[in-house]
């Protein structure tokens, strides 16, 4: 093994390679070589070179026993030509290899798994013999930009599991026998010319994620004669993908009456991203997806409404659908939800008095249809700058305590509703993470709320959070040691709540939480109409009452971070982190890129 990650070493004598006619592996990285052909060892079974200078392979390779072929990053234009055996090769890998013009005929590569191509942008065409790989799982083409078309014999790759096609922007064809990979979970054509999709494409029984994502580019050669981009992807019946998880649809410049009618037959469809497309509505069928938890409307600025959402729904991200007049959480029972909707300013304007009230009623809705529920918990982003008159204890500063009244933790009491105004400077968050975080402490117990703040967002308003606690989460007895005795307390027997709204993740932020408000929830107050609220007794505590904040201990919930990915797991990764602040499933978004 020879390795120079940093400098090159110019001058290797390719004798020295040559001369070892045994030599089994060979691994080298960022070298070069004195000759243009050297010779390798027939015998090798794995060969790895970073930065190959090599144009091919030598003629006279063929080790019969090689079963990994590494050589990213190479300046090999044809790796073979005609035909050659390699009867036990399962990996090639060229990824980056910017010379490469073609493949090589595959027909005597019987057991090849993986063929990664990622990053040829040179590459203009793959072998038809691909299609008889009848061991190939994975084929990676992505970056392929110079790819015009993609073999049609597809009959040979029933083992294929994920093809990868992203961005291969000049590929305006799929093949229309591509339900003849009955084997596929991973689909992506994201950034391709595609513009109509094969109806065999429901005969892909197994496949679990799919992404169309900016598939609405114009054909390379049009750019010299259209100025705009009036095309729209077109979409068959996708009945039959009974097993699809993820799909995502985003920038495909989708016009009213595009999306298919038989969205509700996607019975397994956990995360659908519709964003930055033109339709004014969304199907009425999409309710009835009972297993969607992630629904993504970023940037569609023409959505007017949204239809009644499916029942399991756990996050919905409508940033920036200026059009967006109404919302509602009706049939809506998962016993979690959040709702982004930054820069939507409908949905507060010709609303009156209770402009500043959506997410109260959206609050009581959900509460009206769970009622007391073990981890029912609400967030709610919406534009606004005042604190709804619904929230008994209000501030003009970005936290503040209450006094409790006594026997407040009653059979009545349902929860704690907190609301904050924020100003936001999208600035803050370019370069780096930054978030809203809300924290509220109950007998030196703190409860932590927080949600991400991204830099594509541009904040044009002021926004105010909501968020909801339930009882359950913190009326359980709690005790402190101390080094005499461990005191047991009662959470009823607390005098006080301090609750405080921050932006955090920055130096010199910008951004600030300016306003705060408490309410303390009762059955009586979701059943009630808006205007005959009653207020809850309390106090405004001033600075100088005795209440102690010091936290004893401190329980996080995560909000779902904004997903910058074509998939976009991480929305529900995150949003299963609430419960005691344990993660059930998946880590954090922020240890997976963010």
């Amino acid at each position: 093994m020879l390795n120079k990650p940093k400098e090159r070493i110019l001058r290797l004598n390719g004798k020295s390679i040559s001369s070892m006619s045994n030599l089994m592996l060979l691994k080298l990285s960022n070298v070069d070589v004195s000759e243009d052909q050297i010779y390798l060892s027939n015998s090798l079974r794995f060969f790895k070179w970073h930065g190959c200078p090599l144009k091919n392979l030598p003629s006279n390779f063929e080790a019969q026993n090689l079963f990994e072929l590494n050589l990213c990053c190479s300046q090999i234009k044809y790796i073979w030509t005609g035909e050659k055996a390699f009867p036990k090769l399962k990996t090639i890998k060229l990824s980056n290899s910017y010379n490469l013009i073609e493949t090589p005929d595959f027909t005597k590569v019987p057991n090849l798994e993986m063929l990664d191509l990622k990053g040829c942008t040179r590459l203009r065409k793959v072998h038809e013999s691909v299609g008889v790989l009848k061991s190939l799982i994975v084929l990676n083409l992505e970056g392929c930009n110079s790819l015009q078309s993609f073999p049609s014999n597809l009959f040979g790759l029933k083992s294929l599991k994920n093809l990868n096609l992203q961005g291969c922007s000049k590929l305006d064809k799929l093949p229309e026998n591509l339900g003849e990979l009955e084997g596929l979970e991973e689909l992506d054509v994201g950034g391709t010319a595609i513009m109509q999709v094969p109806s065999s494409i429901a005969r892909l029984a197994n496949l679990q994620k799919l992404s169309f994502r900016k598939c609405n580019s114009q054909p390379w050669w049009s750019s010299y004669l259209l100025r705009t981009n009036t095309r729209c992807l077109v979409l068959p019946s996708l009945t039959g993908l009974r097993s699809l998880k993820i799909l995502n649809i985003s920038e495909c410049n989708l016009l009213e009456g595009t999306l298919p009618n038989d969205l509700d037959s996607l019975c397994s469809l956990e995360e659908l991203n519709l964003s930055k497309n033109k339709f004014i509505s969304l199907p009425e069928s999409i309710k009835q997806l009972s297993k969607l938890e992630i629904l993504c409307l970023e940037d569609c600025q023409q959505l007017r409404s949204l239809p009644e959402l499916p029942s399991n729904i756990l996050f919905v991200g409508a940033e920036g659908c200026h059009s967006l007049e109404d919302v509602s959480l009706r049939g809506c029972t998962s016993p979690a939800i959040a709702l982004h909707l930054f820069n939507c300013p409908k949905l507060i304007q010709n609303r009156g008095h209770q402009e500043n009230n959506l997410a109260v009623m959206l609050l009581k809705q959900r509460l009206q249809q769970w009622g007391n529920c073990l981890s029912d918990q609400f967030h709610i982003s919406i534009p606004g700058n005042e604190i709804p008159e619904w929230f008994s204890y209000r501030s003009d500063e970005n936290s503040l305590k209450i006094g409790l009244p006594p026997n407040w933790l009653n059979d009545e009491f349902m929860g704690i509703a907190m609301c904050g105004v924020f100003t936001l400077d999208h600035k803050d968050s370019v370069g780096s993470e930054i978030g809203a975080d809300c924290s509220i402490n109950i007998m030196g117990e703190s409860y932590m709320f927080y949600f991400a703040l991204h830099s594509f967002t541009t904040f044009e308003y002021d926004h105010l959070w909501l968020a909801y606690l339930p009882r359950e989460q913190f009326e359980h007895d709690r005790s402190v040691t101390t080094l005499e005795s461990t005191i047991f307390e009662l959470v009823s027997t607390s005098t006080c709540i301090h609750a405080q709204f921050s932006v955090t993740g920055g130096v010199g932020l910008n951004s600030k939480a300016i306003k705060s408000g408490i309410r303390l929830v009762y059955k009586r107050d979701i059943e009630c109409c808006e205007d005959d609220l009653p207020a809850t007794d309390g106090s405004i505590i001033h600075q100088h009452h005795n209440c102690s904040t010091f936290s004893f201990s401190r329980r996080r919930f995560f909000m779902p971070d904004k997903l910058e990915c074509s998939y976009f797991r991480q929305y529900s990764d995150n949003y299963r982190r609430f419960e005691h602040g344990i993660s059930h499933r998946y880590p954090h978004k922020s240890q997976l890129l963010l």
